[in-house]
């Protein structure tokens, strides 16, 4: 396209142009240099309050968590007291334990010798008037003294009190029990019968859970969490709640409820970002609970002891808050462990602490967000002012010397009309440059008045090659018309079809259209009753709705077959294009008394066009199926492979 033909302020003229651009570039640079040295400023000063305000901020996440997720471990207390205070008031009611120990003897079974347990039927359940008892599981491991009567009521009022109980926790813990010294532990839980599948010769007394409660192990007799262990018997990952249950210095029984790591995963130590860690560790060095997977070779191990532990993030964690436990307030410790801030803080309901690592990169990533959004708009806000200056450089320097360079460029290439016409010799323009713009008024007038004698001849001569070209044109569209269209349809006729299939098997699209070959059916029937000049009519009224209904380009083949070049990329497209061409010839409803179904119907063979076969290949193909469908019946198509 010629130049002359873009408007001038697409252009900026050399001159213009350097001037603008160093004015600008100046300008911008030291911009630069001062909201650089702003941003600098403002950017430390930011960027370390916020990073002071991150750290606060996840301190109080941290602390509104621990006490928010505590609830459980002080609910776990609370209904432990509540099994206690049930417990005692039961214990203290009887004087003489020989109906209980009676209701003992009914009740349990000895399995193996010297292990008894409760009956099945009370944990799936069973109606003991006027009591129902259901989830109750039993357990009397081998002991160094006999079953007194004392100890059966024990166990006996242990199983009502959790029946009674105990089922208002069923959601809430893994189970609640009562373990006892002699080797006894009473159990309720919808999930596991702990006490019919305890190993026949456990006993209980020689690990650490139920030993830490025993008077020679706990004289001060405090309530226990332990840490973490597995349940051989429940086959899981949990912490146990115990409350020895003294009467007259003598150890009755613990009230006990377990809590599966699953549960404090879910409360505690979940993340949900994975580079933040938590977990909880007790002062005495076990681990509580941890969001890491635990190997099963730590199942046998009881309590896990952190220094016997293989992850060494463990030993270095409990290392570091070890100076912490004396003073039993919150430690924050950068760095402790490469890369991390350690986060520690005291659990209220027992000796745990709650730690968190988080990697100092997150700190620093959110750290960034409010010294980046004030560098930003600090940059946003040069970038305006900069646009605002190179608006006024723009309209009082570059523009007018754009308007002078665009001036001469017009007359250079003779456009003296446009400079007489032009906007920019509008007398807005009072400077110097505006008088030698409109100077060129005077100059391009004189000029106009020669260009304008000789282009008068040129364009007399030019329209009268035009109307010879015109003329030209339409004899030869009548031509290609009369040698490609079909005088009787107005569709393309066979030589334009064989044209176009042989084009279309030469392109690249060829995969991608389908040949649709159709006659009407018994259409010489129709002609010899109904007479030919009929039959036309039917052929162009056939020819109309065909063209209507199809998106590809329809042919008269000859007589009264008709072809189509179907855009279709498989055999199911190419068939309801055929099928609706069908039913468009039906919905005409010609009556046509020598057919089956009363009405005109036409019939179709479609293949999908191969560009490894020519053009005769392909229409024979066509043909034949043409041929296999009127066999059929006619009134249908019948498309390469499908069944005929």
């Amino acid at each position: 396209m010629p130049t002359n033909q873009y408007p001038y302020s697409e252009r900026r003229s050399p001159i213009s142009r350097r001037l603008s651009t160093r004015l600008l570039l100046r300008i911008g640079l030291w911009s630069l240099i001062v909201v650089a040295m702003v941003a600098a400023a403002g950017f430390y000063i930011a960027y370390h309050q916020a990073k002071k305000n991150q750290k606060q901020e996840l301190l109080t996440q941290i602390n509104n968590q621990v006490q928010y997720e505590s609830r459980t471990l002080r609910d776990a207390v609370a209904s432990a007291e509540i099994l206690r205070d049930s417990f005692l008031q039961r214990y203290q009611q009887y004087a003489d334990f020989s109906e209980l120990a009676t209701k003992f003897d009914q009740r349990h079974e000895e399995t193996e010798p010297g292990t008894w347990r409760l009956k099945p039927e009370f944990y799936h359940g069973t109606l003991v008037e006027p009591e129902f008892y259901q989830h109750i599981s039993t357990f009397i491991g081998p002991g160094e003294r006999p079953l007194s009567d004392e100890l059966k009521a024990r166990i006996i009022i242990s199983q009502q009190v959790l029946n009674e109980r105990a089922p208002a926790w069923d959601r809430r813990w893994a189970n609640s029990h009562f373990s006892m010294p002699e080797n006894v532990l009473v159990q309720y839980s919808s999930e596991h019968p702990w006490g019919l599948l305890a190993a026949h010769d456990l006993v209980m007394t020689d690990y650490s859970v139920v030993r830490s409660t025993l008077q020679q192990f706990n004289p001060q007799r405090r309530p226990l969490w332990t840490g973490l262990y597995y349940d051989l018997s429940a086959d899981y990952w949990t912490i146990t709640y115990q409350l020895p249950v003294d009467l007259n210095g003598r150890h009755l029984v613990n009230a006990s409820h377990d809590i599966p790591l699953k549960q404090l995963v879910s409360g505690l130590v979940r993340s949900n970002h994975d580079q933040i860690q938590h977990f909880v560790f007790g002062e005495s060095g076990q681990l509580i609970a941890s969001a890491e997977s635990l190997s099963a070779d730590y199942q046998q191990a009881g309590i896990l002891d952190i220094h016997k532990l293989t992850n060494p993030q463990y030993k270095q964690i409990f290392a570091q808050l070890e100076p912490a436990f004396v003073q039993q307030r919150r430690v924050v410790l950068p760095n402790a462990i490469p890369g991390q801030l350690l986060i520690a803080q005291p659990l209220e309901v027992a000796d745990w602490w709650y730690v968190t690592l988080y990697p100092y990169a997150e700190i620093q990533r959110a750290a960034l967000t409010t010294p980046l959004a004030i560098s930003l708009s600090a940059i946003v806000l040069l970038l305006a002012i900069l646009g605002i200056v190179s608006v006024f450089v723009n309209r009082f320097v570059a523009d007018p010397l754009q308007r002078l360079a665009h001036l001469a460029e017009l007359i250079g290439n003779k456009q003296y009309d446009a400079v007489i016409r032009s906007p920019l010799l509008s007398e807005d323009i009072r400077s110097e440059v505006g008088q030698l713009i409109r100077s060129f008024r005077a100059m391009a007038q004189r000029l106009l008045e020669n260009q304008n004698n000789l282009e008068k001849l040129v364009d007399d001569r030019t329209k009268e090659l035009e109307r010879a070209n015109r003329r030209l044109a339409q004899v030869n569209q009548k031509l290609d018309q009369m040698a490609h269209f079909d005088g009787l349809t107005n569709l393309w006729n066979r030589r334009a079809f064989d044209r176009d299939l042989r084009m279309e098997l030469q392109s690249e699209n060829s995969g991608h259209l389908a040949l649709a070959l159709g006659d009407l059916d018994k259409f010489k029937a129709f002609n010899d009753r109904y007479g030919h000049i009929a039959g036309d009519d039917v052929l162009q009224r056939v020819a109309k709705a065909l063209e209507a209904t199809s998106y590809g380009r329809v042919y008269r083949y000859g007589g009264e077959e008709i072809a189509v070049l179907i855009p279709a990329d498989n055999h199911a497209e190419a068939q309801l294009q055929a099928e609706a061409l069908c039913q468009a010839v039906r919905n005409l409803a010609i009556e046509h008394q020598d057919a089956e179904r009363g009405v005109l119907t036409i019939s179709f063979g479609v293949v999908q066009l191969d560009p490894n076969q020519d053009a005769n290949d392909n229409i024979t193909r066509a043909d034949e199926l043409l041929y296999q469908a009127k066999k059929n019946g006619g009134d249908g198509c019948l498309v390469a492979g499908e069944p005929l």
